[in-house]
């Protein structure tokens, strides 16, 4: 019974270029984080591809909030100067060259946000091992005392592998989320930095270099929410078969619920 409910947690695929592995799952929890590991998928392209196509639509917006903001200073005779002028110009070649090279800008924002995620998962390796689910899994059932125990907790966890699994999916889902955050955010990153160059609408492309930065800062949020989820599965004491098995399910809730909140903690702290 313990091999066959090891082999039930033991899935492992690869979508999009990422590798899923239930047994390892918060190493797969971090490898989704990690910027380097990201870049290096298949749908990355597609952010590529996509940006190409975007920048030529943002340097329209650009020319036309140029040309609308120019009329502007020029209907306003009366504060008109070319002081004025000289400025406008001068922001608008600023923001040119922001929207062309977008991309660029916003991979070094996240380049700098990986080394600290990267300085963040090296002091945390030290504090707590990773633990082999499906392995942890099997030794409830091994460790459930006899033949009777035993194969009464392995149909408990068949009968409650179905919640357990979807609590796992609901946090892949949720780190997946911010990939897909990241991909929207390259591909249409010239659109929010054009909308900067209107005197009304400098405060979306502010907010939107700001969303940018907290989606590197979450990265480090949520290896540190593994952190705490690994340390937790591996303290867990003074408990049988099936009370650790309760309690499995509980810090996997524990561990959704706290990726769920790292996104909104995140732009709160940058103001986005």
């Amino acid at each position: 019974m313990a091999g066959l409910i090891e082999k039930i947690f033991q899935i492992s695929f690869k979508i999009l270029g990422f590798k899923i592995d239930i047994s390892d799952f918060v190493g797969t929890i971090r490898n989704l984080c990690n910027w380097n590991s990201v870049t290096k998928t298949t749908i990355w392209s597609l952010a590529s591809n996509i940006h190409s196509i975007i920048v030529p639509i943002g340097l329209s917006l650009l020319t036309l909030f140029f040309l609308l903001d120019v009329t502007k200073k020029v209907m306003d005779y009366e504060r008109f100067s070319w002081e004025r002028m000289v400025f406008t110009f001068i922001r608008f070649l600023i923001f040119k060259m922001l929207i062309e090279n977008s991309f660029e800008l916003l991979s070094s924002i996240m380049s700098i946000s990986n080394n600290i995620l990267t300085q963040v998962t090296g002091s945390l390796a030290s504090s707590s091992s990773i633990p082999d689910l499906a392995v942890q899994m099997g030794d409830l059932v091994r460790n459930a005392g006899n033949i009777v125990e035993r194969g009464f907790m392995g149909i408990i966890i068949l009968i409650l592998y179905i919640p357990f699994m979807g609590t796992l999916i609901g946090v892949l889902v949720q780190v997946f989320l911010r990939i897909g955050k990241l991909i929207l955010s390259f591909a249409f990153s010239p659109i929010p930095i054009a909308i900067g160059t209107w005197e009304d609408g400098q405060s979306v492309c502010k907010r939107f270099i700001m969303s940018t930065i907290a989606l590197g800062i979450e990265a480090s949020m949520i290896v540190v929410a593994t952190a705490i989820y690994s340390l937790a599965l591996s303290t867990l004491t003074d408990a049988g078969s099936i009370s650790s098995m309760v309690a499995i399910m509980f810090l996997n809730g524990f561990l959704m619920a706290m990726i769920s909140m790292t996104s909104t903690m995140a732009e709160r702290w940058v103001g986005a």
